[in-house]
């Protein structure tokens, strides 16, 4: 591309100041990240402006003074009574030295019955902060937790032998998340950089070209970090859209300099050898002129292709954007914000390096590099021999391939959803322990079931005896187990619901429907929320928007494949296999953390998935392999450009990307494999699905079914109408030449280009 080669002649000639700023910029950003957890939220779950908000916002507001932000559970052993003189005095007097500027409020057991277990066993005590904002009432719970715990080595609450202390509630789960998220992002970066040092060392031969990737992969961290740094200033942003454009920035941007770097290397060294052939001496340095043709070649080639790829990742992203809930939207920002982040950087940072470099990229080597002939056979070894080996048999293969994935799709058909709750913490956290503990012991405590809100409409209170009817209709739906009055202000009175079985399950889901479906009373509004009701209306949202999604995602797709190639085929194949491929990842991600195989060597606690995150993994997966898919094609279409034909041309393709594709999918495997080791159900969630979905989509359809597909085929892969082909033309995102027939029929092709015109890495 043109502009891509002017920007190389820039980064040629002034090397030292795009360092300069690029760091300049990354200095920046990494201070300004420094507290940025701290300036992300927790919730974005619900859907903003249905029913279960509204009923949430209304109960907040009758219920304020009653709101409850912690639970501090308290704990004695059989025989005990949390109702001890010792104790209620022990618990009081801390009370008492929680700092006022904190802590709006707290009740005590002693004061309210229903915080008492049956069994007298566990006390709880409920705290309501001064802060209203989510982040500040974090800031705040820290100081309050270290006061309640105190530093009694014994690990006895407040000096009480037996008295043991754990916390619920809304900030200690936020504290606990944020705390993991952030415990994460540090063993991912400890553990992540080394091995994909080692990795690279190992791909490039030498230790210098290894590095140049993960300095573009610590700039595109920082810097995307920073732009969410930016956002959050802006808008909501989720605690999760940190781990995830960290893994995106980091995986893509190593991607990116992989590719990059291995084509600068490979121009270079077909230069000097052509040099020193030429002049029957030996190898010698490159001489700075032909440092500038190969990052010039490179930045039009690769360079091309990281910048479509860009594009392309960043328009499947942007799928999430056409969902209420604030945690999609937030992580589909932030995810663009890496992306591009991660694409500038490999085509300015890198640039710039290589241009300082030149043949010093291949200082403290261990393996000698040797430029690659074009006489040299397809099939001669690896991915060759195995294109070779599909080309003979291309139907066999498309059917046995798709067969198998649509098979392995299949468990995706019984899958089950749950709201973000507790569970995503480890099995043995203390916050999750004492909210299973209240939710059995204490159940008119916990805040599982559902709340029915009553509005009136005339601006006055409903009638007592109409809330007290209503509420016998509520007690008689089954599935209800209990109603009682949680209060009233103003116009608004609640009733707090308790369901049978599991809140987030079938049962309480058709509980829920039954209390909406009942008949409002003359004169009220009913409302009906609580986590039951907004897992529901998410799902619903979710159902509702996911064909837009799709529209969004595949439409920018096939639009960029279309420009980059030339070809309407392409492009529609490129959705239909990644789609095919995601379906594979569905359904092993439902076998394993739903229906519970190898839960025990991955650690995985079985049970239903919260429903944002099969929409998450669709933006990013599909992606990210489109993004393999096109480098695979960019190499297949310079055959196709040059005069081969199209199975020597899919075989050479192959040959020349597959261990390249290989090696950038083990690389990403290796950042998302950090984030699979999360103690956060959710992220190991999508870490798990994200490595099967690389492994899958690098190996399989990139190996095997896209080289079948386009054997089968053949030259009519390429083609185009004239009208669309001038278009793609037009719009430069294309080589100098596209690699397909012309309208007039699949046996005209255009003349063979030079060797270096539309090459990928």
């Amino acid at each position: 591309m043109a502009m891509l080669a002017r920007w190389a002649a820039v980064v040629v000639r002034r090397p030292w100041w795009v360092l300069g700023v690029a760091f300049l910029l990354a200095a920046v950003a990494g201070t300004a990240t420094s507290g940025l957890t701290g300036r992300l939220e927790q919730g974005g779950y619900e859907v903003p402006g249905s029913e279960s908000v509204r009923a949430a916002d209304l109960a907040g507001e009758a219920l304020k003074d009653r709101r409850s932000d912690a639970l501090a559970v308290y704990t004695v052993p059989r025989g005990r009574s949390v109702d001890e003189p010792e104790i209620v005095d022990a618990v009081q007097a801390a009370l008492r030295e929680l700092p006022p500027s904190d802590v709006a409020a707290t009740t005590g057991w002693w004061e309210q019955p229903t915080l008492r277990s049956a069994d007298g066993r566990t006390g709880v005590v409920s705290i309501r902060l001064r802060a209203d904002e989510r982040s500040e009432q974090l800031s705040a719970w820290h100081e309050v937790e270290q006061r309640l715990r105190g530093d009694d080595a014994r690990g006895a609450a407040h000096g009480v032998d037996g008295l043991t202390l754990r916390f619920s509630g809304w900030a200690p789960l936020g504290a606990e998340v944020n705390g993991q998220t952030e415990a994460d992002l540090v063993r991912a970066e400890m553990v992540s950089f080394p091995v994909l040092l080692v990795l690279l060392v190992v791909v490039f031969g030498g230790l210098v070209a290894a590095g140049l990737p993960l300095v573009v992969g610590a700039v595109g961290i920082v810097g995307a970090l920073g732009v969410l740094w930016i956002l959050s200033g802006i808008t909501e942003v989720s605690v999760f859209a940190m781990n995830v454009v960290t893994l995106l920035g980091l995986g893509l941007a190593i991607d990116y300099g992989l590719f990059v770097v291995s084509r600068f290397r490979e121009e270079l060294r077909r230069r000097t050898a052509a040099r020193a052939e030429a002049n029957g001496a030996g190898p010698s340095r490159a001489t700075r002129r032909e440092v500038a043709e190969a990052v010039t070649i490179a930045m039009r080639t690769a360079g091309r292709t990281v910048l479509v790829s860009g594009l392309t990742v960043a328009a499947a992203l942007s799928g999430l954007l056409v969902f209420p809930h604030g945690f999609l939207r937030s992580i589909g920002m932030g995810g663009i914000a890496a992306v591009v982040v991660a694409a500038i950087a490999a085509l300015t940072v890198l640039p710039a390096l290589l241009t300082l470099l030149g043949s010093r990229v291949d200082a403290l080597a261990f393996r000698r590099q040797r430029p690659e002939t074009s006489e040299a056979p397809a099939d001669e070894r690896g991915w060759g021999r195995v294109g070779r080996a599909v080309m003979r048999r291309p139907a066999i293969v498309t059917v046995v391939v798709v067969g198998a994935l649509v098979l392995v799709g299949t468990p995706f058909l019984r899958a089950e959803f749950a709201d973000f709750d507790a569970s995503v913490l480890p099995k043995d956290n203390e916050v999750r322990l004492a909210t299973e503990h209240v939710r059995e012991q204490l159940p008119a405590v916990a805040t599982d079931g559902a709340q029915v809100v009553l509005v009136g409409r005339d601006g006055q209170a409903p009638d007592e005896a109409v809330v007290q009817a209503f509420a016998a209709q509520v007690a008689e739906v089954p599935g209800v187990t209990g109603v009682a009055p949680a209060g009233a202000s103003g116009d608004v009175v609640v009733l707090a619901v308790q369901v049978e079985d599991d809140p987030q399950g079938g049962p309480p889901r058709e509980t829920v429907t039954k209390l909406r479906d009942l008949p409002e009373p003359r004169g009220v509004d009913v409302l009906v929320g609580g986590s039951t009701a907004a897992l529901m209306d998410s799902l619903d949202a979710i159902g509702s928007r996911l064909p837009w999604m799709v529209a969004v995602l595949a439409g920018a797709v096939l639009v960029l494949l279309f420009l980059a190639f030339g070809s309407i085929i392409v492009p529609v194949k490129a959705v239909l296999l990644s789609a095919l491929s995601l379906t594979a990842s569905f359904g092993a991600v439902i076998w394993i953390f739903q229906d519970g195989h190898l839960a025990g060597p991955l650690g995985v606690e079985p049970g239903p998935i919260e429903p944002s995150l099969p929409v998450l993994m669709l933006a990013v997966l599909f992606g990210l392999s489109t993004d393999y898919e096109l480098f695979l094609l960019s190499r297949i279409a310079e055959g196709v450009r040059a005069g081969q034909t199209p199975k020597d041309a899919v075989v050479r393709g192959l040959r020349h990307t597959g261990g390249l594709i290989t090696a950038a999918a083990l690389l990403l495997a290796v950042v998302v494999g950090a984030f699979a080791s999360s103690g956060l159900q959710f992220m190991k969630l999508l870490g798990i699905g994200m490595l099967i979905a690389i492994a899958v989509d690098a190996t399989i359809v990139r190996g095997l079914l896209v080289p079948a597909i386009l054997a089968l085929l053949g030259r009519a892969a390429w083609w185009a109408p004239r009208p669309l082909a001038r278009l793609a033309a037009s719009v430069s995102l294309e080589p100098d030449q596209s690699p397909r027939p012309t309208g007039a029929g699949v046996s005209e092709m255009p003349e063979p280009v030079g060797p270096h015109q539309g090459s990928e890495s």
